[in-house]
């Protein structure tokens, strides 16, 4: 296709990993709006990281308005409420309409309850820095309520929820009222994943006040408990929800193929119904199932810029190439993993590698920014890993501990 315009409008539609990147490499040829319903960019990598006080909110955030409108871009801060591929328009949550040449949706995924009874109502969500700040709190006004139990359930042990669990254990393992529940439906941990994984996770937990409560069915969230399809129910003083993840409610009636919690495409990331829509991110489903990570959705919307500019000049598009791209997960200051494919290396110094990831990215990202935000940026997030981080963790391993958990599983 060759649009007949010299300037095309290119709406992008989500600034977070593969939104952002993908505007990042669109130039100002292009007539460019890039809409999200939040003001600031999030590395939600590292956001269970607030709970312990290792993160501020500050240090994973930069400004969109700013990034966006220094590529040349116009950035509209509103939420998108429906999308319709054939008249070509978006349709935002104040009813202003936007024409479209060319779309991208990089919007990622919303949280899912599972349409279970209470869970919206009485279960905090974990899915950016506001929702970790607002757990935090609960958890301070419960210690400070002077409670002699508290118990804490974290509803979801895949990758979320063990971060999660690390970082309150890193914060509250010598508080002996607290009590943590982990609950999943699966029979084990983070389940995509090798199960020795999971097991040495389990191990780990052992001298802590923690239990795993597997192959549970979930049949309502309450203000004080949990209750199971089984008639059990577990005592609950704050629930967290790191389980299930579903497309924005405005992708519900958009008219092309859904497949797995997705919109299906083809390899050149484009929708199956619409040649000028591209998918990047969590929202596609990709022929090939691909692992939710923040590097896989920045390669994505790298790439679907590139197809969108070759789109653009009626070329040939290219086909998005996978790379096998290890993953670090931590659970808290007690152990941190590397894992690719069935290889999983265990080693408490693997934490300085998750950390050069966040601050590797990070500093990238920040280039965005004016030089004097840029540089201030980058230093006070040096700061905070060294002071909280790093120099905490080399202070309290002791050899022996440290060649207990290194490892390879």
């Amino acid at each position: 296709m060759i649009l007949n315009k010299t300037k095309p409008h290119i709406i992008i539609v989500g600034a977070n990993f593969s939104g952002l990147t993908a505007a990042s490499k669109l130039s100002k040829s292009y007539e460019v709006t890039v809409i999200d319903p939040t003001e600031n960019f999030q590395w939600t990598p590292n956001i269970h990281e607030i709970l312990s006080d290792v993160k501020k909110q500050t240090s994973l955030s930069l400004s969109l308005e700013t990034m966006i409108s220094r590529l040349g871009h116009r950035f509209v801060n509103r939420a998108v409420s429906a999308i319709d591929g054939k008249m070509q328009t978006v349709t935002l949550d104040d009813q202003q309409t936007l024409n479209y040449d060319v779309l991208l949706i990089a919007s990622g995924h919303a949280r899912s309850n599972y349409g279970i009874k209470g869970a919206d109502e009485y279960a905090r969500g974990f899915r950016t820095a506001d929702n970790v700040i607002q757990v935090h709190r609960d958890i301070t006004a419960a210690i400070d309520s002077g409670k002699r139990a508290i118990n804490i359930n974290i509803i979801g042990g895949g990758f979320t929820g063990v971060e999660v669990l690390g970082e309150l254990l890193r914060k509250y393992s010598g508080d002996k009222r607290l009590h943590i529940n982990v609950i999943d439906s699966a029979p084990r941990l983070i389940q995509a994943l090798p199960e020795k994984l999971s097991s040495d996770i389990v191990e780990r937990c052992k001298n802590h006040q923690i239990s795993f409560h597997f192959n549970k069915k979930i049949t309502e969230v309450k203000k004080d408990s949990i209750a199971f399809s089984d008639h059990e129910s577990l005592d609950s003083d704050i629930t967290i929800w790191s389980a299930g993840t579903k497309l924005p409610d405005y992708l519900d009636k958009i008219d092309t193929e859904k497949s797995a919690n997705g919109l299906a495409v083809n390899t050149y990331l484009q929708a199956k119904s619409f040649s000028n829509i591209f998918v990047a991110g969590d929202s596609a489903t990709y022929p090939k199932p691909l692992p939710k990570q923040a590097s896989i959705a920045m390669d994505m919307g790298g790439h679907a810029a590139a197809n969108i500019v070759r789109f653009c000049a009626g070329k040939a598009l290219k086909p998005f190439k996978v790379s096998a791209t290890p993953v670090l997960l931590s659970l808290g200051d007690i152990n941190t993993y590397f894992i690719q494919g069935k290889l999983v290396l265990a080693s408490p110094m693997l934490a300085a590698a998750k950390e050069a990831v966040y601050q590797v990215y990070m500093a990238r990202l920040s280039t965005l920014l004016p030089l004097e935000q840029s540089c201030s940026s980058l230093a006070s997030r040096v700061t905070l890993s060294a002071e909280k981080l790093l120099l905490a963790e080399v202070f309290k391993l002791r050899p022996k501990v440290l060649l207990q958990r290194s490892k390879i599983l």
